[in-house]
């Protein structure tokens, strides 16, 4: 609820408590004994700390008696949530990045189920966009830049880029900073001063939110115009772009990111034989909060998951639970979801998004940065692109080709 990932920790906190409200209007979760488990739900706020993220699991499992437990988005409580969960034979449901357990040689071990995309998955679709743009040649080298935080999601993700953006042809930039300490403008600068004397024409990465913000205006003062940019995790989320909450604004425009759900797209879930409708959720938010969320879809399919697996299981028990997990099939917000024996999401390369900052007309905000989705190009929302990256002067100057569509 606070600290690093606090924009992404308030949405979510809000979300599931919607996702509990409408589970147990509908009279809770049916058990195969006749009865109905109403949800109770706790929350408990580690900061962004993975400490104080190790001493809360414990405590929701030993004092609050947890039965399944609905985990925040990546970063460094990842790997903490990926040890305790396997420890303590606990479900724990959330947009983990990483597992420990994705091959089924040893998914024995496995209790975590991650609906949400994968390193693997954003490698992909960020750097299959820019090669259709800007592939390397004989004659034309292309250096990407990559940049992180250190924390395990962010190092994963820069492992699966480089090693694709290689495989590709291109060249890592000896510039790139995978361990960079949040909140260093320092940092920062000198990040994107070597970037730039490098001449990377791509910049790739999982920034912090705050950082996000961070890189786009220090790039912008040091005249740093890649081609584009390839970030997800804190260019996707609201407060990367508007002004009102703490973004950049029209800045934003033509940066790309990538992440499993946007509050356009055209979805349902089945919570409970209850049809949850992803404008309907999407339409409560804003109601509340006067802005579009940012992964409330991605949050409300961990208290879906979570419930119709109960509903299957029939009990609380928690290996029956997981095998109800297992084996279970769910339709969410985010689409369908099946699960691989290592809990990770097998249909994630299908539904991934890319998607890019645009100035749109919302209605209550008027003319404002909003993500529009490129691909998969059977539910994009936009019909062209901006590339190469400008920063931002008028709608006029701004270079765009057609989209493929």
């Amino acid at each position: 609820m606070t600290g690093t990932l606090s924009a992404f920790g308030q949405e979510q906190n809000w979300t599931l408590f919607q996702a509990v409200k409408d589970i147990n209007s509908f009279g809770g979760i049916p058990l195969s004994n006749g009865s109905h488990a109403l949800v109770n739900l706790v929350v408990l706020n580690d900061a962004s700390d993975p400490t104080t993220a190790s001493t809360n699991l414990a405590t929701l499992v030993s004092s609050d008696h947890a039965t399944a437990i609905l985990g925040e988005l990546g970063g460094v409580q990842d790997s903490t949530a990926q040890a305790f969960a396997s420890q303590n034979k606990i479900p724990y449901i959330g947009p983990v990045y990483i597992s420990a357990y994705k091959n089924s040689s040893n998914a024995a071990s496995n209790w975590i189920f991650a609906p949400f995309q994968n390193e693997t998955n954003e490698a992909h679709v960020f750097l299959n966009w820019f090669y259709s743009l800007d592939p390397p040649t004989t004659c034309h080298g292309v250096t990407i830049a990559f940049f992180g935080e250190g924390d395990p999601a962010a190092l994963y993700n820069n492992q699966a880029g480089e090693a694709y953006a290689r495989y590709l042809g291109y060249t890592v930039c000896t510039c790139s900073n995978l361990q960079f300490t949040p909140g260093d403008s320092s940092g920062m600068t000198s990040f994107i001063q070597a970037a730039k004397s490098a001449g990377a024409e791509a910049v790739y990465g999982l920034p912090l939110p705050p950082d996000a913000v961070l890189m786009a205006t220090t790039a912008k003062q040091l005249d740093y115009v890649p081609k584009a940019w390839l970030l997800t995790r804190g260019t996707a989320v609201a407060p990367f772009a508007i002004t009102s909450i703490g973004g950049i604004g029209n800045e934003s425009q033509g940066f790309t990111t990538s992440f499993p759900w946007d509050p356009s797209v055209p979805y349902h879930g089945d919570l409970l034989n209850h049809v949850i409708n992803n404008s309907q959720i999407v339409n409560e938010y804003f109601a509340a909060f006067g802005h579009p969320p940012t992964l409330e879809g991605v949050y409300y399919t961990e208290a879906l998951i979570a419930a119709d697996a109960i509903d299957a299981a029939g009990n609380l028990s928690n290996t029956a639970i997981r095998q109800a997990l297992l084996s279970g099939t769910f339709q969410t917000p985010m689409g369908t979801v099946n699960f691989t024996p290592g809990g990770q999401w097998m249909q994630s390369q299908e539904y991934i998004l890319l998607m890019q900052w645009q100035n749109r007309y919302v209605p209550g905000l008027g003319i404002t940065p909003t993500l529009q989705i490129l691909q998969p190009r059977v539910i994009n929302t936009t019909s062209y692109e901006y590339y190469p990256f400008s920063y931002f002067t008028n709608a006029t100057n701004q270079k765009t080709i057609g989209c493929p569509c």
